[in-house]
């Protein structure tokens, strides 16, 4: 089997502003800012063969999300290599989202009295997609 994805020390590290509380810690982060290192995904290591399914599954903060959007092209990693169906997302963007789909959790995409495949339909029309 065909490995369709394939993920080496994927990793991502944001860096957040420091705010202090009050003015005179709103003058002080602006004089003299501070940063923090968020570690939001660290060394992933995953294959995933032809015919495979993924769920990514864990509590808020875990970088599912963010791994999503590695996978997917939409955030550069910090570090490591990523393949999806022979491509580097970030890389490579246009060429796989042709080829994928993405579906996040929002509650704004899903109808709760539609079945799923019945909403993925309607999106479908919606964005004047061909039916896969």
């Amino acid at each position: 089997m065909v490995d369709v994805l394939q993920i080496e020390a994927l990793s991502k590290v944001f860096q957040r502003r420091v705010r202090e509380p009050g003015l005179r810690g709103m003058l002080r982060s602006y004089r003299k800012p501070q940063w923090e290192t968020i570690e939001a995904v660290r060394e992933l290591h995953m294959r995933m063969a032809e015919g495979e399914a993924l769920a990514l599954i864990g509590p808020n903060g875990a970088g599912k999300s963010t791994t999503i959007k590695m996978l997917t092209g939409i955030l550069h990693p910090s570090a490591g290599t990523a393949t999806v169906l022979g491509l580097v997302p970030w890389q490579q963007r246009t060429t796989l989202a042709m080829n994928i789909a993405t579906v996040f959790g929002q509650r704004s995409q899903l109808w709760y009295h539609l079945p799923a495949g019945e909403t993925f339909d309607l999106l479908a029309r919606i964005y004047e997609l061909k039916p896969g």
